[in-house]
């Protein structure tokens, strides 16, 4: 997150965290739950209707999903998503169920960690929370999907290149964000058979494609998008978007100033102690 792990991100985030924070533990992740493609494929669907729904390149969101939460899976010789992974103090948390991602999500704000990301596309809780009514729909993986289409779509509209809005989505520091793009888009070409069986309908089992989980998976989950409000989600989404890059643009300028006035005083002393020098010389002669 994105959502929002950028290098102005990752100053504000610093400057907030608590004594109680920096005193704890270093944190453990929780035994990871089985990698399964079934529930992969609520990733896939959900990136993909946003994809179309947001005008992205197809299976771009997916790729971001897969570098975000992906697995390996030795057995389907591919990598999977994971919907509800959780991911907090530099842990990587992967949980059996959205129940079990809400109530770690809970655990972790009880300790006072707000620094949280979240779902197929790891949505920032301390940065975007505000998009989500409740942390039931910040897991629910059309939800999800949907906002991190939008704040990606905002970013390629900011910066005029896709792979410019792949960086950014993750950091704006340029090492961080060009090793991000850059295994982003390996992932994107390297799965992109994988990808596509897998919005088909199939999924690769010990080399061959099986779709009749996947067709009921899909018919499920239809009825589950036709059902949830989209155009609020994406509402919401663009208005906190717009918020954030202001937000950024603000601390850059900020800084900017800061260090230009840091400059000007620097001169200012330099120039006065040559004059002073000038003028001590004057009078010895």
């Amino acid at each position: 997150m994105p959502f929002a792990r950028s290098f102005t991100t990752l100053i504000a985030v610093v400057a907030v965290l608590t004594a109680a924070q920096v005193a704890m533990p270093t944190a453990r992740a929780a035994p990871a739950a089985p990698v399964t493609p079934e529930a992969h494929g609520l990733c896939v669907a959900a990136t993909r209707q946003a994809e179309i729904d947001h005008h992205l390149p197809p299976h771009l969101l997916a790729a971001i999903s897969l570098t975000e939460t992906g697995r390996w899976s030795t057995a389907h010789k591919a990598s999977f998503a994971w919907p509800w992974t959780v991911m907090a103090e530099g842990v990587g948390r992967y949980l059996p169920s959205r129940q079990a991602a809400i109530a770690e999500v809970r655990r972790l704000k009880a300790r006072g960690i707000t620094n949280i990301d979240v779902g197929c596309l790891q949505i920032n809780l301390y940065y975007h929370g505000d998009a989500f009514e409740s942390l039931e729909e910040a897991f629910d993986p059309d939800a999800n999907a949907q906002y991190a289409a939008a704040f990606l779509a905002d970013l390629n509209q900011s910066a005029r290149s896709w792979t410019t809005a792949v960086r950014h989505y993750h950091s704006r520091d340029e090492t961080r964000g060009a090793y991000y793009q850059n295994k982003v888009y390996d992932i994107w070409y390297g799965q992109r058979d994988h990808l596509i069986a897998s919005v088909a309908g199939g999924r690769f089992v010990h080399g061959a494609v099986s779709s009749q989980r996947n067709r009921e998976r899909a018919e499920a989950d239809e009825a589950r998008r036709k059902a949830a409000d989209l155009h609020r989600v994406r509402a919401a989404a663009r208005a906190a978007n717009v918020a954030f890059l202001r937000k950024q643009a603000a601390l850059v300028e900020a800084k900017h100033a800061a260090q230009f006035e840091a400059r000007k005083a620097a001169a200012l002393a330099a120039y006065r102690e040559m004059r002073a020098k000038r003028e001590a010389a004057k009078r010895g002669g």
